[in-house]
């Protein structure tokens, strides 16, 4: 059995909204779409609530719906992130809370950390 499901996302889009501005930074909605390769084949569609600090950094929570397919098996994923971005790094844990492919990922734990050109590689972490 795998240790991990593995691979890399690409983000294709990234429209980001400011929400409020205050003396010390800012709040932002982004609408992202992704690519996925690796383990997990598809796309997504996530949304991020960002809290940017003074320096630019930002903390961020966010759910994301992927249509994929792992293991020849096609459905959907739905992850709750709970990242932060700090010196051009974003890097997230997340956990898959709804699986239409397989019962058994729900509850999964799983991160990310960008990369160079929008590309990110992420692992699943399998019990």
């Amino acid at each position: 059995m795998m240790q991990n499901l593995t691979g890399q996302f690409q983000i294709k889009d990234w429209q980001e909204t400011t929400q409020s501005e205050y003396e010390e930074g800012k709040r932002s909605l982004a609408k992202v779409k992704l690519e996925y390769s690796g383990d997990i084949v598809g796309t997504s569609d996530l949304q991020y609530l960002l809290s940017y600090q003074a320096d630019g950094s930002a903390e961020f929570v966010g759910f994301e719906t992927i249509q994929a397919s792992v293991n020849d098996i096609s459905g959907y994923l739905i992850l709750r992130h709970l990242g932060q971005f700090v010196n051009g790094v974003a890097s997230s844990q997340f956990e898959i809370i709804q699986s239409s492919i397989d019962d058994n990922l729900i509850g999964l734990k799983g991160d990310f950390t960008s990369g160079e050109n929008g590309v990110a590689g992420y692992t699943i972490h399998l019990n």
